[in-house]
Protein backbone atom coordinates (compact mmCIF):
# COMPACT_ATOMS: atom_id res chain seq x y z
CA UNK A 1 0.00 0.00 0.00
CA UNK A 2 1.42 3.28 -0.78
CA UNK A 3 2.89 5.23 1.94
CA UNK A 4 3.39 8.69 0.07
CA UNK A 5 1.88 11.70 1.04
CA UNK A 6 1.22 14.97 -0.17
CA UNK A 7 -1.18 17.75 1.44
CA UNK A 8 -4.09 19.30 -0.39
CA UNK A 9 -4.16 15.99 -3.26
CA UNK A 10 -7.74 15.78 -2.27
CA UNK A 11 -8.63 19.23 -1.27
CA UNK A 12 -8.06 20.29 -4.86
CA UNK A 13 -9.62 17.14 -6.52
CA UNK A 14 -12.80 18.33 -4.20
CA UNK A 15 -12.73 21.93 -5.57
CA UNK A 16 -11.48 20.81 -9.05
CA UNK A 17 -15.09 18.62 -8.74
CA UNK A 18 -16.86 21.21 -7.76
CA UNK A 19 -15.96 23.60 -10.68
CA UNK A 20 -16.65 20.21 -13.07
CA UNK A 21 -20.48 20.57 -11.87
CA UNK A 22 -21.30 23.61 -13.41
CA UNK A 23 -19.35 23.06 -16.98
CA UNK A 24 -19.98 21.02 -19.96
CA UNK A 25 -17.34 18.61 -21.12
CA UNK A 26 -15.88 20.47 -23.42
CA UNK A 27 -14.44 22.22 -21.07
CA UNK A 28 -10.55 21.27 -20.37
CA UNK A 29 -11.05 21.09 -16.74
CA UNK A 30 -12.90 18.54 -16.79
CA UNK A 31 -10.62 16.25 -18.98
CA UNK A 32 -7.71 17.20 -16.53
CA UNK A 33 -10.18 16.11 -13.53
CA UNK A 34 -10.76 12.77 -15.61
CA UNK A 35 -7.02 12.22 -15.52
CA UNK A 36 -6.96 13.48 -11.69
CA UNK A 37 -9.38 10.55 -10.91
CA UNK A 38 -7.53 7.73 -13.00
CA UNK A 39 -4.55 8.81 -10.99
CA UNK A 40 -6.33 9.20 -7.23
CA UNK A 41 -9.12 6.13 -7.96
CA UNK A 42 -6.88 3.37 -5.60
CA UNK A 43 -6.68 5.84 -3.24
CA UNK A 44 -10.31 6.80 -3.65
CA UNK A 45 -11.33 3.34 -3.76
CA UNK A 46 -9.56 2.32 -0.87
CA UNK A 47 -11.22 4.84 1.51
CA UNK A 48 -9.23 5.77 4.89
CA UNK A 49 -7.35 2.61 4.90
CA UNK A 50 -3.97 3.50 5.30
CA UNK A 51 -0.77 1.01 5.76
CA UNK A 52 -0.22 -0.54 9.13
CA UNK A 53 3.14 0.22 11.07
CA UNK A 54 5.68 -1.52 9.18
CA UNK A 55 8.57 -3.41 11.57
CA UNK A 56 11.26 -2.90 8.85
CA UNK A 57 10.17 0.76 8.08
CA UNK A 58 10.49 1.29 12.01
CA UNK A 59 13.93 0.08 12.63
CA UNK A 60 15.08 2.24 9.31
CA UNK A 61 13.27 5.71 11.07
CA UNK A 62 14.75 4.53 14.44
CA UNK A 63 18.24 4.50 12.72
CA UNK A 64 17.54 7.83 10.78
CA UNK A 65 17.27 6.94 7.69
CA UNK A 66 13.47 6.84 6.88
CA UNK A 67 11.87 6.60 3.37
CA UNK A 68 10.17 9.71 2.82
CA UNK A 69 7.72 9.35 -0.55
CA UNK A 70 9.79 6.99 -2.74
CA UNK A 71 13.54 8.74 -1.21
CA UNK A 72 15.40 7.68 1.56
CA UNK A 73 16.30 10.68 3.83
CA UNK A 74 19.09 11.38 6.62
CA UNK A 75 16.74 12.99 9.63
CA UNK A 76 17.84 13.95 12.67
CA UNK A 77 16.99 12.55 16.50
CA UNK A 78 14.38 14.94 17.11
CA UNK A 79 12.42 13.86 13.38
CA UNK A 80 12.83 10.40 14.97
CA UNK A 81 11.24 11.14 17.63
CA UNK A 82 7.98 13.13 16.08
CA UNK A 83 7.63 10.58 13.14
CA UNK A 84 7.52 7.57 15.85
CA UNK A 85 4.93 9.44 17.99
CA UNK A 86 3.01 10.50 15.08
CA UNK A 87 3.13 6.49 13.86
CA UNK A 88 2.37 5.12 17.22
CA UNK A 89 -0.54 7.69 17.48
CA UNK A 90 -2.11 7.37 14.10
CA UNK A 91 -1.57 3.20 13.68
CA UNK A 92 0.18 4.07 10.34
CA UNK A 93 3.00 2.89 9.14
CA UNK A 94 6.69 4.94 9.56
CA UNK A 95 7.24 5.48 6.47
CA UNK A 96 3.92 7.65 5.83
CA UNK A 97 4.07 9.12 9.19
CA UNK A 98 7.97 10.21 8.30
CA UNK A 99 6.29 11.81 5.32
CA UNK A 100 3.96 13.97 7.25
CA UNK A 101 5.88 15.22 9.81
CA UNK A 102 8.68 16.42 6.17
CA UNK A 103 5.65 18.06 4.89
CA UNK A 104 4.11 19.31 7.89
CA UNK A 105 7.29 21.65 8.85
CA UNK A 106 6.37 24.02 6.50
CA UNK A 107 2.69 24.43 8.29
CA UNK A 108 4.45 24.76 11.61
CA UNK A 109 3.75 29.19 11.55
CA UNK A 110 0.04 28.87 9.70
CA UNK A 111 -1.00 26.46 12.35
CA UNK A 112 0.96 27.67 15.10
CA UNK A 113 1.50 24.27 16.39
CA UNK A 114 4.34 22.13 16.16
CA UNK A 115 5.32 19.74 13.02
CA UNK A 116 4.17 16.74 14.74
CA UNK A 117 0.79 18.41 15.87
CA UNK A 118 0.83 20.08 12.28
CA UNK A 119 1.13 16.49 10.55
CA UNK A 120 -2.09 15.34 12.64
CA UNK A 121 -4.14 18.47 11.19
CA UNK A 122 -2.64 17.85 7.75
CA UNK A 123 -3.72 13.66 8.00
CA UNK A 124 -7.52 14.57 9.17
CA UNK A 125 -7.98 17.36 6.77
CA UNK A 126 -6.99 15.25 3.64
CA UNK A 127 -9.13 12.66 5.04
CA UNK A 128 -12.05 15.01 5.40
CA UNK A 129 -11.30 16.19 1.92
CA UNK A 130 -10.99 12.49 0.61
CA UNK A 131 -14.61 11.65 1.70
CA UNK A 132 -15.83 14.74 0.69
CA UNK A 133 -14.66 14.32 -2.92
CA UNK A 134 -16.46 10.42 -2.76
CA UNK A 135 -19.34 12.68 -1.83
CA UNK A 136 -19.22 14.84 -4.61
CA UNK A 137 -18.03 12.16 -7.38
CA UNK A 138 -21.40 9.87 -6.74
CA UNK A 139 -23.91 12.32 -6.10
CA UNK A 140 -22.61 14.47 -9.23
CA UNK A 141 -22.70 11.00 -11.41
CA UNK A 142 -26.58 10.82 -10.31
CA UNK A 143 -27.32 14.13 -10.74
CA UNK A 144 -29.91 15.11 -13.61
CA UNK A 145 -28.76 18.73 -12.86
CA UNK A 146 -25.32 18.27 -14.34
CA UNK A 147 -24.03 18.35 -18.03
CA UNK A 148 -24.75 14.74 -19.32
CA UNK A 149 -21.21 14.75 -20.53
CA UNK A 150 -20.43 15.46 -17.31
CA UNK A 151 -21.90 13.19 -15.45
CA UNK A 152 -21.29 10.55 -17.95
CA UNK A 153 -17.45 11.09 -16.69
CA UNK A 154 -18.26 10.96 -13.49
CA UNK A 155 -20.58 8.19 -13.21
CA UNK A 156 -17.96 5.73 -14.86
CA UNK A 157 -15.44 6.40 -12.43
CA UNK A 158 -18.41 6.00 -9.64
CA UNK A 159 -19.10 2.93 -11.14
CA UNK A 160 -15.73 1.63 -10.87
CA UNK A 161 -15.05 2.58 -7.85
CA UNK A 162 -18.26 0.93 -6.18
CA UNK A 163 -17.20 -2.41 -8.15
CA UNK A 164 -13.09 -2.23 -6.82
CA UNK A 165 -12.22 -4.83 -4.64
CA UNK A 166 -8.84 -4.42 -2.71
CA UNK A 167 -5.93 -6.75 -2.43
CA UNK A 168 -6.52 -7.81 1.67
CA UNK A 169 -10.38 -8.34 0.69
CA UNK A 170 -12.52 -9.73 -1.67
CA UNK A 171 -15.61 -7.34 -0.18
CA UNK A 172 -16.73 -4.57 -2.35
CA UNK A 173 -16.52 -0.72 -1.57
CA UNK A 174 -19.98 -0.25 0.23
CA UNK A 175 -19.01 -3.16 2.60
CA UNK A 176 -15.41 -1.25 3.27
CA UNK A 177 -17.49 1.48 3.99
CA UNK A 178 -19.48 -0.07 6.91
CA UNK A 179 -16.64 -1.64 7.91
CA UNK A 180 -14.88 1.92 7.76
CA UNK A 181 -17.22 2.82 10.20
CA UNK A 182 -17.11 0.05 12.66
CA UNK A 183 -13.18 0.43 12.54
CA UNK A 184 -13.68 4.21 13.42
CA UNK A 185 -15.56 3.34 16.69
CA UNK A 186 -12.86 1.19 17.62
CA UNK A 187 -10.29 3.93 17.08
CA UNK A 188 -12.46 6.64 18.36
CA UNK A 189 -12.74 4.47 21.83
CA UNK A 190 -8.68 3.99 22.00
CA UNK A 191 -8.67 8.10 21.72
CA UNK A 192 -10.56 8.27 24.72
CA UNK A 193 -9.16 5.55 26.84
CA UNK A 194 -5.81 8.20 25.77
CA UNK A 195 -7.35 11.46 26.82
CA UNK A 196 -9.03 9.91 30.47
CA UNK A 197 -5.47 8.04 31.42
CA UNK A 198 -2.50 9.61 32.81
CA UNK A 199 -1.44 13.12 31.14
CA UNK A 200 1.75 12.43 30.75
CA UNK A 201 0.50 9.60 28.33
CA UNK A 202 -1.01 12.03 26.27
CA UNK A 203 1.28 12.56 23.04
CA UNK A 204 0.36 15.75 21.96
CA UNK A 205 -1.86 18.86 23.59
CA UNK A 206 -4.84 17.92 25.04
CA UNK A 207 -6.97 20.13 22.63
CA UNK A 208 -5.07 18.20 19.43
CA UNK A 209 -6.20 14.98 20.92
CA UNK A 210 -9.47 16.33 21.63
CA UNK A 211 -9.91 17.58 17.62
CA UNK A 212 -8.59 13.98 16.72
CA UNK A 213 -11.56 12.21 18.79
CA UNK A 214 -14.13 14.54 17.45
CA UNK A 215 -12.84 14.23 13.84
CA UNK A 216 -13.24 10.67 14.12
CA UNK A 217 -16.87 11.00 15.19
CA UNK A 218 -17.59 13.23 12.23
CA UNK A 219 -16.00 10.51 9.79
CA UNK A 220 -18.28 8.23 10.49
CA UNK A 221 -20.46 10.17 9.95
CA UNK A 222 -19.31 11.16 6.23
CA UNK A 223 -19.00 7.60 6.09
CA UNK A 224 -22.64 7.46 6.72
CA UNK A 225 -23.65 9.59 4.60
CA UNK A 226 -21.57 8.80 1.53
CA UNK A 227 -23.30 5.37 1.80
CA UNK A 228 -26.54 6.83 1.84
CA UNK A 229 -25.76 8.61 -1.38
CA UNK A 230 -24.98 5.71 -2.73
CA UNK A 231 -28.16 4.04 -1.64
CA UNK A 232 -30.08 6.59 -2.68
CA UNK A 233 -28.33 7.08 -6.59
CA UNK A 234 -27.30 3.67 -7.14
CA UNK A 235 -28.10 -0.16 -7.01
CA UNK A 236 -26.62 -2.03 -4.07
CA UNK A 237 -25.93 -5.88 -5.31
CA UNK A 238 -27.39 -8.60 -3.38
CA UNK A 239 -24.64 -8.80 -0.81
CA UNK A 240 -24.57 -4.91 0.13
CA UNK A 241 -28.01 -4.75 0.83
CA UNK A 242 -27.82 -7.62 3.12
CA UNK A 243 -24.78 -5.82 5.17
CA UNK A 244 -26.55 -3.13 5.49
CA UNK A 245 -29.41 -4.73 7.02
CA UNK A 246 -27.35 -7.02 9.17
CA UNK A 247 -25.43 -3.48 10.42
CA UNK A 248 -28.71 -2.18 11.20
CA UNK A 249 -30.01 -4.43 13.14
CA UNK A 250 -27.50 -4.28 15.62
CA UNK A 251 -26.89 -1.01 15.85
CA UNK A 252 -28.04 1.64 18.29
CA UNK A 253 -29.80 4.33 18.02
CA UNK A 254 -28.02 6.80 19.81
CA UNK A 255 -25.42 6.50 16.75
CA UNK A 256 -25.53 9.22 14.53
CA UNK A 257 -24.91 6.77 11.68
CA UNK A 258 -27.53 4.75 12.54
CA UNK A 259 -29.64 7.63 11.37
CA UNK A 260 -28.34 8.23 8.20
CA UNK A 261 -28.13 4.47 7.13
CA UNK A 262 -31.79 3.76 8.26
CA UNK A 263 -32.43 6.84 5.63
CA UNK A 264 -30.76 4.98 2.90
CA UNK A 265 -32.24 1.66 3.63
CA UNK A 266 -35.71 3.10 3.71
CA UNK A 267 -34.57 4.97 0.46
CA UNK A 268 -33.48 1.72 -0.97
CA UNK A 269 -36.18 -0.46 -0.47
CA UNK A 270 -38.66 2.58 -1.40
CA UNK A 271 -41.72 2.50 -3.55
CA UNK A 272 -42.96 5.90 -3.56
CA UNK A 273 -45.60 6.58 -6.56
CA UNK A 274 -45.73 10.18 -6.71
CA UNK A 275 -44.36 10.33 -10.06
CA UNK A 276 -43.94 8.26 -13.10
CA UNK A 277 -40.22 8.66 -13.05
CA UNK A 278 -40.44 7.46 -8.88
CA UNK A 279 -42.82 4.85 -10.13
CA UNK A 280 -40.24 3.50 -12.45
CA UNK A 281 -37.69 3.03 -10.63
CA UNK A 282 -39.97 1.01 -7.79
CA UNK A 283 -40.99 -1.25 -10.41
CA UNK A 284 -37.12 -1.30 -11.75
CA UNK A 285 -36.39 -2.46 -7.45
CA UNK A 286 -39.08 -4.87 -8.18
CA UNK A 287 -37.76 -6.76 -11.43
CA UNK A 288 -34.44 -6.95 -9.95
CA UNK A 289 -36.03 -8.88 -6.65
CA UNK A 290 -37.60 -10.98 -9.25
CA UNK A 291 -34.53 -11.79 -11.24
CA UNK A 292 -32.62 -13.12 -8.08
CA UNK A 293 -35.16 -15.23 -6.23
CA UNK A 294 -32.74 -16.28 -3.55
CA UNK A 295 -31.58 -12.99 -2.68
CA UNK A 296 -35.52 -11.91 -2.30
CA UNK A 297 -35.71 -15.09 -0.15
CA UNK A 298 -32.81 -14.18 1.92
CA UNK A 299 -33.34 -10.36 2.60
CA UNK A 300 -36.88 -11.76 3.58
CA UNK A 301 -35.06 -13.47 6.38
CA UNK A 302 -32.47 -11.02 7.07
CA UNK A 303 -35.80 -8.62 7.79
CA UNK A 304 -37.84 -10.61 9.12
CA UNK A 305 -36.31 -13.89 11.21
CA UNK A 306 -33.41 -11.70 12.48
CA UNK A 307 -33.14 -9.83 15.87
CA UNK A 308 -33.45 -6.49 15.92
CA UNK A 309 -31.69 -4.03 18.46
CA UNK A 310 -34.21 -1.58 18.94
CA UNK A 311 -37.95 -2.71 18.00
CA UNK A 312 -39.37 0.60 16.67
CA UNK A 313 -35.99 1.03 13.80
CA UNK A 314 -36.98 -2.70 13.36
CA UNK A 315 -41.01 -1.73 12.97
CA UNK A 316 -40.26 0.94 10.31
CA UNK A 317 -38.13 -1.34 8.33
CA UNK A 318 -40.85 -4.10 8.22
CA UNK A 319 -43.16 -2.01 7.45
CA UNK A 320 -41.47 -0.43 4.50
CA UNK A 321 -40.52 -4.32 3.73
CA UNK A 322 -44.12 -5.00 4.19
CA UNK A 323 -45.45 -1.90 1.68
CA UNK A 324 -42.53 -3.44 -1.11
CA UNK A 325 -43.83 -6.55 -1.19
CA UNK A 326 -47.71 -5.29 -1.22
CA UNK A 327 -46.27 -2.87 -4.74
CA UNK A 328 -44.42 -6.29 -5.97
CA UNK A 329 -47.39 -8.38 -5.37
CA UNK A 330 -49.68 -6.18 -7.10
CA UNK A 331 -47.12 -5.23 -10.01
CA UNK A 332 -45.58 -8.67 -10.63
CA UNK A 333 -46.82 -11.70 -11.44
CA UNK A 334 -45.71 -14.45 -9.56
CA UNK A 335 -43.69 -12.00 -7.02
CA UNK A 336 -45.83 -13.62 -3.51
CA UNK A 337 -44.50 -17.12 -5.07
CA UNK A 338 -41.07 -16.18 -4.95
CA UNK A 339 -40.86 -14.52 -1.81
CA UNK A 340 -43.46 -17.59 -0.05
CA UNK A 341 -46.60 -15.46 1.00
CA UNK A 342 -49.50 -13.73 0.05
CA UNK A 343 -51.28 -10.37 1.02
CA UNK A 344 -52.48 -11.45 4.56
CA UNK A 345 -48.86 -12.87 5.58
CA UNK A 346 -47.85 -9.13 4.49
CA UNK A 347 -50.67 -7.57 6.32
CA UNK A 348 -49.38 -9.70 9.52
CA UNK A 349 -46.44 -8.28 8.84
CA UNK A 350 -47.31 -4.57 8.58
CA UNK A 351 -49.44 -4.75 11.72
CA UNK A 352 -46.55 -6.09 13.67
CA UNK A 353 -44.47 -3.81 12.56
CA UNK A 354 -46.92 -1.05 13.82
CA UNK A 355 -47.12 -2.96 17.64
CA UNK A 356 -43.27 -2.78 17.48
CA UNK A 357 -42.97 0.85 17.75
CA UNK A 358 -43.14 1.86 13.90
CA UNK A 359 -44.95 5.05 14.31
CA UNK A 360 -42.97 6.12 17.43
CA UNK A 361 -39.89 5.23 15.53
CA UNK A 362 -40.67 7.39 12.44
CA UNK A 363 -42.23 10.83 14.60
CA UNK A 364 -39.23 10.61 17.23
CA UNK A 365 -36.30 9.57 15.77
CA UNK A 366 -36.64 9.62 11.74
CA UNK A 367 -38.27 13.01 11.89
CA UNK A 368 -36.58 13.91 15.45
CA UNK A 369 -34.97 17.16 13.54
CA UNK A 370 -38.43 18.82 13.25
CA UNK A 371 -39.20 18.34 17.39
CA UNK A 372 -37.87 21.49 18.80
CA UNK A 373 -39.23 22.78 22.53
CA UNK A 374 -42.06 25.03 21.35
CA UNK A 375 -43.21 21.36 19.62
CA UNK A 376 -42.77 19.26 22.77
CA UNK A 377 -44.76 21.82 24.36
CA UNK A 378 -47.46 21.82 22.18
CA UNK A 379 -47.68 17.82 21.42
CA UNK A 380 -46.69 16.48 25.48
CA UNK A 381 -50.09 14.47 25.06
CA UNK A 382 -49.13 13.34 20.90
CA UNK A 383 -45.59 12.10 22.54
CA UNK A 384 -47.12 10.40 25.54
CA UNK A 385 -49.18 8.43 22.88
CA UNK A 386 -45.65 7.82 21.50
CA UNK A 387 -44.18 6.58 24.61
CA UNK A 388 -47.01 3.64 24.55
CA UNK A 389 -46.60 2.27 21.09
CA UNK A 390 -44.22 -0.13 22.39
CA UNK A 391 -43.17 -4.20 21.74
CA UNK A 392 -46.27 -6.37 23.06
CA UNK A 393 -42.76 -7.44 25.24
CA UNK A 394 -42.21 -4.34 26.74
CA UNK A 395 -42.84 -4.02 30.84
CA UNK A 396 -42.66 -0.39 30.48
CA UNK A 397 -43.32 2.92 28.28
CA UNK A 398 -40.88 3.19 25.97
CA UNK A 399 -38.12 5.95 26.03
CA UNK A 400 -37.95 8.72 23.79
CA UNK A 401 -35.51 8.50 21.14
CA UNK A 402 -32.45 10.97 20.92
CA UNK A 403 -32.49 13.68 18.51
CA UNK A 404 -29.78 15.02 16.48
CA UNK A 405 -28.69 18.57 15.89
CA UNK A 406 -26.42 17.89 13.28
CA UNK A 407 -28.70 16.30 10.82
CA UNK A 408 -28.09 17.96 6.88
CA UNK A 409 -30.67 19.72 4.79
CA UNK A 410 -30.30 17.28 2.53
CA UNK A 411 -31.00 14.61 5.05
CA UNK A 412 -33.82 16.22 6.67
CA UNK A 413 -35.11 16.22 2.76
CA UNK A 414 -35.08 12.69 2.14
CA UNK A 415 -36.42 11.69 5.79
CA UNK A 416 -39.36 13.76 5.78
CA UNK A 417 -39.94 12.63 2.11
CA UNK A 418 -39.36 9.44 2.94
CA UNK A 419 -41.97 9.24 5.94
CA UNK A 420 -44.14 11.20 3.70
CA UNK A 421 -44.02 8.30 1.01
CA UNK A 422 -44.48 5.49 3.74
CA UNK A 423 -46.96 7.25 5.07
CA UNK A 424 -49.22 7.73 2.30
CA UNK A 425 -48.24 4.26 0.87
CA UNK A 426 -49.03 2.63 4.12
CA UNK A 427 -52.61 4.65 4.62
CA UNK A 428 -53.48 4.23 0.99
CA UNK A 429 -52.79 0.17 0.58
CA UNK A 430 -53.83 -0.69 3.97
CA UNK A 431 -56.56 1.50 5.04
CA UNK A 432 -58.31 -1.69 5.89
CA UNK A 433 -55.41 -2.80 8.63
CA UNK A 434 -55.38 0.99 10.18
CA UNK A 435 -59.68 0.57 10.73
CA UNK A 436 -59.19 -2.46 12.29
CA UNK A 437 -56.72 -2.03 14.49
CA UNK A 438 -58.18 1.30 15.33
CA UNK A 439 -62.00 -0.92 16.23
CA UNK A 440 -59.86 -3.61 17.88
CA UNK A 441 -57.41 -0.75 20.13
CA UNK A 442 -61.34 0.62 20.77
CA UNK A 443 -62.56 -2.57 22.30
CA UNK A 444 -59.45 -2.52 24.32
CA UNK A 445 -60.56 0.78 26.08
CA UNK A 446 -64.17 0.03 26.36
CA UNK A 447 -63.09 -3.61 28.11
CA UNK A 448 -61.15 -0.92 30.53
CA UNK A 449 -63.23 0.95 31.24
CA UNK A 450 -65.72 -2.18 32.00
CA UNK A 451 -63.46 -3.48 34.35
CA UNK A 452 -62.48 -0.32 36.11
CA UNK A 453 -66.21 0.24 36.47
CA UNK A 454 -67.17 -3.25 38.23
CA UNK A 455 -63.68 -3.58 40.08
CA UNK A 456 -62.84 -6.80 38.00
CA UNK A 457 -59.38 -8.14 37.12
CA UNK A 458 -57.54 -4.99 36.11
CA UNK A 459 -56.48 -5.06 32.18
CA UNK A 460 -53.76 -4.43 30.39
CA UNK A 461 -52.93 -0.36 29.51
CA UNK A 462 -54.59 -0.11 26.12
CA UNK A 463 -52.79 0.47 23.22
CA UNK A 464 -52.89 4.04 22.01
CA UNK A 465 -51.50 3.04 18.11
CA UNK A 466 -53.72 5.37 16.32
CA UNK A 467 -52.79 7.98 18.36
CA UNK A 468 -49.62 7.24 17.55
CA UNK A 469 -50.47 7.63 13.82
CA UNK A 470 -51.56 11.17 14.13
CA UNK A 471 -48.46 11.95 16.14
CA UNK A 472 -46.34 10.85 13.02
CA UNK A 473 -48.61 12.90 10.38
CA UNK A 474 -48.42 16.11 13.37
CA UNK A 475 -44.86 16.05 13.34
CA UNK A 476 -44.19 15.88 9.40
CA UNK A 477 -46.75 18.48 8.59
CA UNK A 478 -46.11 21.10 11.28
CA UNK A 479 -44.08 24.05 10.77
Amino acid sequence: MNTTWEPERFANLNRQLGECLELTAESPKVEELKQKLEELKPELASLLEYPAKNAQHRTALEKGTPTINGEQYKVSTDFVAEATKLSDFLEVDEDLAAALVHKAVGYEKRFELAAGESAVLLYFSEREAKLESLRTLFAGGASTGVDEGVRTVLEQHASEILSSTLKASSSMFPERVLAAINMLQGRQTRVSAVLSGPSAEVPYQREVVEFVKTRIGEERKQLAMLLFVIMRDYQLNSGELLAVVAWLRSASVSDAATLRLAAGLLVALGTDEGSEQAEAAALDKVSHLVRDSAFLVRLNAAIIDEPWCDSGLKGVVWLQWALLALFGMKRSPGFDQLIGFREDRVEAIAEQAVRMGAYRCAADYLLGHRIDDAMEYELADEFTALQQQRADTASAVSPRYPHFDDVSEELQWQLERSMEAMLAAFIGRMSSLVRRMRYSEEDALYQAQQSAVYQTTQAEPARRDTEALFAWVTVLYTG
